[in-house]
This record gives C-alpha cells, sequence and structure tokens, in this order.
C-alpha cells in the first residue's frame, strides 16, 4: 500500500488508479442523480409544502458530490500529487 500511495504522490501514470477515480466519480454522479429526483420528488408532490431542512440537506449532499465527481473525472489521481511548496514563507 505505501508503494502505491508513492507512485501516486510521485506523478507517476498508474491504470488501476485512472480507472478507480474515474468508476467512483461516475459512481459519485449516480448519487448526484438519485439525490436530485429524490429532492424533485419531495418538492413537487401534493401538498405543496415549504422546502424543509432535509430538502437542503439533500440538496446540499448532491452539490457536494457533484464537484467531487467532477474533480475526481478530470484530475483524478493527480489529486493526491504532492504539491512543493517554497521553504521561506511570507507569514
Amino acid at each position: 500500500m505505501r508503494g502505491a500511495l508513492r507512485r501516486l504522490q510521485d506523478g507517476q501514470r498508474w491504470w488501476a488508479a485512472e480507472f478507480a477515480f474515474r468508476l467512483v466519480a461516475l459512481l459519485m454522479f449516480g448519487l448526484v442523480f438519485c439525490c436530485f429526483r429524490l429532492l424533485e420528488y419531495s418538492l413537487t408532490r401534493t401538498p405543496s409544502h415549504q422546502p424543509t431542512m432535509a430538502d437542503f440537506a439533500l440538496g446540499t449532499v448532491g452539490v457536494v458530490l457533484g464537484s467531487t465527481g467532477l474533480a475526481f473525472l478530470l484530475v483524478g489521481p493527480g489529486l493526491l500529487r504532492l504539491v512543493p511548496y517554497p521553504r521561506r514563507r511570507l507569514f
């Protein structure tokens, strides 16, 4: 496990990690779809009601999953790459 994490941090290409990140992204998009369909059903059913905190939480979960899934899909294992920072900092 330590060797795999070292490979990802060094930025080496690894097809299994690419596949895993893309698969997790697709699963997240599936959950986003389910969240927003449930939210749509909750808000359009009769009798009409004001949105509840559960509806707001469901929408928030959908947005967070969507943005995380998009990062996993576009960047993939590059999210785990170590970023060098300067030794001398301003603060």
